[in-house]
C-alpha cells in the first residue's frame, strides 16, 4: 500500500509556477500578492494582515490536498470543500499546532467519529477535527517556493484504514514510526497498489502529528 508522494510536491510547485496554463509572470504575481497582501495593504492594519495569514494557510493546505488527490489518479478540477476551507481559515493558528495549541486542537475532535463514518459521508465532517494513530508507511517533505516546508505522510491504523496527511512544516517522524495525529478530513481519495488492488484513503489537512508514546 505504499506510494511515493514526490510527484505531489512537483505538482504543487508546477501549479505555483504555471497556474494551470496561465503565464509565468501573471501567476508569479498572484502568489507574490498572496504572500504579501497582509503587509502591503494600507487599510485595515493588523486585522487585514491576520486575515491574510489565515487565508494563506487555508490556501496552501487546500492546494497540497488537491495536488495529492490528482497524483492519486483523480481528475483535475475537483473543488476543495468550502466548509474545510472556511474551517482552516478560521483556525489557521492550529495548522500546525504545537505546544499548548495541541490541546486546543484536540478540543475540536469528536471521539465518536471513525473512518467508517467519514467513508460513508465525508461532507458531515469537512468542518471538524478527527484524531487517530497508526504506522507511517511513508513520509516525504519538500521546500516549496512561497509556502515553505510541506510534509506528506501515508499512515495506516490498526484497522488498516489509510490516511494521507498534508502538513505545513517539517516533522521529526520517519517510516515505521507510530504517530498520533489530529486534522480535518477533506477528500476521499485512493490509489492503485504496486502489488495489485486498490487502497481507499482519506486526505487529512494535518493540525498535529507526533510520535505516539504507545
Amino acid at each position: 500500500m505504499r506510494i511515493s508522494f514526490s510527484y505531489a510536491f512537483i505538482l504543487v510547485a508546477f501549479i505555483l509556477v504555471t497556474g494551470c496554463g496561465s503565464t509565468n509572470s501573471s501567476t508569479s504575481s498572484v502568489f507574490s500578492n498572496l504572500a504579501t497582501q497582509g503587509t502591503s495593504s494600507t487599510s485595515g492594519g493588523s486585522e487585514v494582515a491576520a486575515e491574510s495569514e489565515n487565508t494563506k494557510v487555508a490556501t496552501y493546505l487546500s492546494m497540497a490536498a488537491l495536488a495529492l488527490h490528482e497524483v492519486n489518479g483523480f481528475e483535475e478540477g475537483e473543488e476543495f470543500p468550502p466548509e474545510s476551507k472556511a474551517f482552516l481559515t478560521k483556525h489557521a493558528h492550529l495548522f500546525p499546532a504545537t505546544g499548548d495549541k495541541v490541546k486546543e486542537a484536540q478540543q475540536f475532535v469528536d471521539p465518536n467519529v471513525q473512518p467508517k463514518h467519514i467513508n460513508k459521508n465525508i461532507s458531515k465532517y469537512h468542518a471538524a477535527m478527527i484524531q487517530d494513530k497508526g504506522t507511517v508507511l511513508s513520509i516525504e517533505e519538500e521546500e516549496i517556493p512561497e509556502i515553505g516546508t510541506i510534509s506528506v505522510l501515508h499512515v495506516v491504523n490498526d484497522a488498516e484504514d489509510s490516511y494521507q496527511i498534508v502538513y505545513l512544516g517539517a516533522l521529526d517522524v520517519y517510516e515505521d514510526d507510530t504517530v498520533e495525529f489530529v486534522g480535518v478530513p477533506t477528500l476521499l481519495s485512493g490509489f492503485d497498489n504496486v502489488s495489485g488492488g486498490y487502497t481507499n484513503s482519506i486526505i487529512i489537512a494535518g493540525s498535529y502529528v507526533g510520535k505516539s508514546a504507545n
